[in-house]
């Protein structure tokens, strides 16, 4: 028995994969049928012709008798099923124009959703390349002025100490630019990170090649040492496997490359692109000095340890430090965050969230466009379910053909998903490109794929269900008597169809109104040029060497050199350095007193931004003075100290006197040096979307503090600032061919590249707020259009009576503006919403603005308006005569 059953199951499926030979062997059995019917007839005396028609009609409908056939090839459950399937799909190729745009509508929507979740996987769900990554934690130190601030090397060693029950290991790290340059080859600024000896241990990432930094190494004094990053050692080095061994110079000092970091090192989610690493080696003077903070805190709990036992440990130990060193830390706390949760902070969750959110809008807006098609489909094929019905087909015979034309619907834009989030993933890793070429890594994997796949299934059932389900509620008697007209259905399909329209049009106007301020606030942002001009602006980098330029006398000299130069250098019309670039992105700051000023407790005394400038900075960047003097040939190494404050501290700090002549100095230095203020100036404003932003800014002479880090400020003669780039790495390449010039660019070039992040956020949001806007158009232009298509018959009958061609344009427009307004009012609410979303992200920017808000709601009803004029127009055509004969 198990046997025959055996054989059975065998042929039918090697029936299946023979279908081509078995088509031909059953078309020629017919056919040899066939001509012997023929020929009995011809010899009984018919004609060809009549003999032809004989046979037809003795042997029967050929089609019918092939589908027998067939039929009797497959097995029962799957031939049924092969039937619905068959039938389902030639439905939906009966109607073309239908099945494409449902297709596309689909594919768009659920493909913006499968990009993003692609994004979100890659960013939040992908683990962190580390051995046991979430037992480490980061030890941050909070201040006024950073969320995320560091410890001093004298509180990193402390706590080395007080946290070795808590922590099996502690690991200290440091950032910083350092110029790279091998023996022949020019130099070039590479990211530098100085690391404990048991950093790489205790992230679980040994070496690729060579070894790590072994603890004698990480000694102040020891033998210089480094170790490359993968990429630094594929691009620079061209993997060659000899680098090990081989000498570099760092800031000029020669150090031997002993190892090459893993690839996996580089996440760029997390501590990004660092090209060389050396050890931290703390010298006896940074040992002692608590006052300045540059050592990160990593570290791994100890075995047992949790999460919130190290939380209250480390919270205490910050509570100690305020109390021993009230001038340092009176106003800081220490807390601690998981190394995963760094990858998605605050910032990062109602960003992600936020995209995650609103491509979930667009999907949801064209589920709806689906769910709305299908009615309106539905009712159109009332009769034909009516006169089923009334022949006794059961509610699975009916609601089958639906579902399955459904899931095809969604299967079909599944695959059409999975190419449009192959595109969106593309485009995002081309569009966040740097300009090292390090890019951000996504990827459409099996974890995104199913992700389309579920979207797809969920959307097949629950929007192919709904119309299914009010097709079965459908009254026979008046759905049979309405002839061929079909039906536009009951009170209930009419109110569902209007909410689904009202529904599609508050999420559009979510995204419309929240990409419309995101914008408006990153073009405000990006243009911000308040206290400086960018026009005409060129800025660059450059460091000097340690090892070469040991001396303040040296670096003066060079500085002044360069200045010359410069200035010399047809098309240029001033030049100044500075220590940090005139938008004040990564600014340090100090704390600081007045003199003759009763002192704020100590730990407690107003910060301010600090910028050491040459004297022509003020002018080159564009910065105005609007008190005493800006910095000249005065203020020497060895004239009296001299600062320039800006206007919101000499208005704050001052309190209406004048500042000029009045001193300042620096809270952490053991003895107080102070600085006459020789100036006030313009304020500055940060053009980062930093929370933390200090309103004081300190301007120091470059003399008086000299930096090796440069940046370098250049005002044209009204020529394009980016056709000097070359002339000035000549004349660096001139002074010192050693010496690497970096983010040669116009200003207003470096801005946008420092805004480049929220620039593909503006672009993706802009994005979802096109494609939700038109899926919300064909949503109400499809179902206004079917809807009108109806009513043909309807509008005929008010045409004979004396209506005119306004008057049915006027009803069909006055339906679709109710039905968007009422949409827009809703999605007015969440637009708002969406705003203070942002601002909690962003505060920085300026994203409250009434006319933009009113600008996306008159766009959105203009939007519908024209949707619906279209149908209107067609169905206002209609012949009376024509509809009275129909009726």
């Amino acid at each position: 028995m198990i046997t025959e059953r055996f054989r059975w199951w065998r042929t039918k499926f090697r029936r299946l994969f023979r279908r081509g030979q078995q088509e031909i062997a059953m078309d020629t059995e017919m056919q040899f049928h066939l001509d012997q019917l023929i020929a009995e007839f011809r010899a009984e005396g018919l004609s060809d012709r009549e003999a032809r028609l004989a046979a037809r009609r003795e042997f029967g409908t050929v089609d019918a008798y092939r589908e027998e056939v067939r039929d009797s090839w497959r097995p029962p459950a799957f031939a049924e099923a092969w039937r619905s399937v068959t039938l389902a799909a030639r439905s939906l190729v009966r109607t073309p124009g239908f099945t494409v745009l449902a297709v596309i509508t689909l594919g768009l929507g659920i493909g913006a959703n499968t990009a993003m979740f692609s994004v979100v996987n890659g960013i939040a769900f992908k683990p962190l390349p580390y051995r046991d990554a979430d037992t480490l934690d980061y030890v941050f130190r909070r201040t006024a002025e950073a969320a995320k601030g560091s410890f001093s090397a004298p509180d990193f060693e402390d706590f080395r100490s007080a946290a070795s029950g808590i922590y099996s290991d502690i690991a200290g790290t440091a950032f910083g630019d350092v110029s790279l340059a091998e023996p022949g080859a020019p130099a070039e600024i590479a990211d530098r990170m100085l690391v404990t000896s048991n950093f790489f241990d205790m992230l679980g990432l040994p070496p690729t090649h060579g070894r790590d930094f072994r603890p004698e190494e990480d000694t102040a004094g020891a033998a210089a040492v480094a170790m490359i990053s993968h990429s630094l050692w594929q691009n620079r080095f061209g993997a060659r496997d000899d680098i090990v061994g081989q000498t570099i110079r760092l800031n000029g000092d020669p150090h031997t490359v002993i190892g090459i970091v893993p690839e996996a090192f580089n996440d760029w989610r997390h501590l990004g692109w660092v090209d060389v690493f050396c050890p931290l080696a703390l010298t006896a003077d940074q040992r002692a000095d608590r006052g300045t903070p540059a050592v990160e805190i990593m570290a791994r709990r100890a075995p047992g340890v949790t999460a919130a036992a190290a939380g209250a440990f480390v919270s205490a130990y910050g509570e100690q430090l305020a109390q021993d060193h009230p001038d340092l830390h009176a106003e800081s706390s220490a807390y601690t965050m998981a190394v995963p949760e760094i990858v998605t902070d605050s910032g990062s969750k109602v960003t992600l969230g936020m995209l995650l959110g609103l491509s979930g809008f667009v999907v949801v807006i064209a589920c709806s466009n689906l769910a709305n098609f299908l009615l309106a489909r539905t009712m159109e094929r009332s009769r034909e379910f009516a006169v089923r019905s009334a022949l006794g087909a059961s509610r699975r015979q009916l609601l089958q053909p639906l579902l399955l034309e459904a899931l095809i619907l969604a299967s079909l834009g599944g695959l059409v998903a999975i190419l449009v989030a192959t595109g969106v993933t593309d485009w995002l890793r081309i569009r966040s490109t740097d300009d090292a070429g390090e890019q951000v890594v996504m990827a459409v994997n099996w974890s995104v794929m199913s992700w389309a796949f579920v979207c797809s299934l969920v959307t097949a059932v629950a929007f192919g269900l709904a119309p299914a389900l009010f097709a079965m509620r459908l009254n026979l008697n008046e759905t049979l008597k309405s002839g061929g007209r079909g039906t536009t259905g009951g009170r209930g399909h009419q109110l569902m169809r209007h909410l689904l329209i009202v529904g599609q049009f508050a999420l559009a106007m979510v995204l419309l109104t929240g990409s419309a301020l995101f914008i408006n606030g990153l073009a405000e942002l990006t243009d911000r040029r308040t206290g400086w001009n960018s026009e005409h602006l060129l800025t660059g980098t450059f460091l000097l060497p340690e090892a070469e330029y040991p001396s303040p006398e040296k670096i003066r000299a060079f500085q002044d050199l360069a200045l010359e130069r410069l200035r010399a250098l047809p098309g240029i019309a001033s030049v100044g350095l500075s220590s940090h670039p005139p938008f004040y992105a990564g600014s340090e700051s100090r704390r600081v007193v007045v003199q003759g000023q009763e002192r704020p407790p100590q730990g407690r005394e107003p910060t301010a931004l600090i910028n050491v400038i040459t004297p022509d900075y003020l002018n080159t960047v564009g910065t105005t003075v609007r008190a005493g003097r800006a910095f000249d040939q005065r203020d020497t190494s060895d004239a009296p100290l001299a600062v320039i404050i800006n206007a919101a501290m000499a208005e704050t700090l001052f309190e209406g006197t004048d500042p000029i002549g009045r001193r300042i100095a620096r809270v952490n230095e053991s003895d107080l040096a102070w600085a006459e203020v020789v100036g006030v100036v313009s304020n500055v404003s940060n053009t980062l979307p930093d929370p933390a932003i200090t309103p004081f800014q300190v301007y120091v002479p470059m003399a008086q503090e000299p930096r090796t880090y440069n940046e370098m400020a250049v005002r044209t003669n009204g020529v394009d600032p980016n056709s000097l780039a070359s002339a000035i790495r000549t004349t660096i390449a001139d002074l010192d061919p050693d010496l690497p010039v970096r983010n040669l660019k116009s200003a207003d070039d470096r801005v946008a590249r420092a805004l480049y992040q929220l620039g593909v956020l503006r672009d993706m949001l802009t994005g979802f707020a096109c494609l939700g806007l038109a899926l919300a158009a064909i949503g109400i232009y499809g179902v206004i259009a079917r809807t009108m298509a109806q009513r043909r018959n309807e509008f005929g009958i008010r045409l004979a009576l004396g209506a005119q061609v306004q008057d049915i344009t006027r009803i069909v427009l006055a339906a679709g503006a109710r039905l968007s307004l009422t949409g827009a009012a809703l999605g007015l609410i969440g637009g708002i919403g969406l705003s203070q979303l942002l601002k909690m992200g962003f505060p920085n920017m300026q994203l409250e603005n009434p006319w933009i808000i009113a600008g996306a709601t008159a766009l959105l009803v203009v939007i519908a308006l024209v949707a619906c004029y279209l149908p209107a127009r067609h169905a206002a055509q209609i012949s009376p005569t024509e509809a009275l004969r129909a009726e």
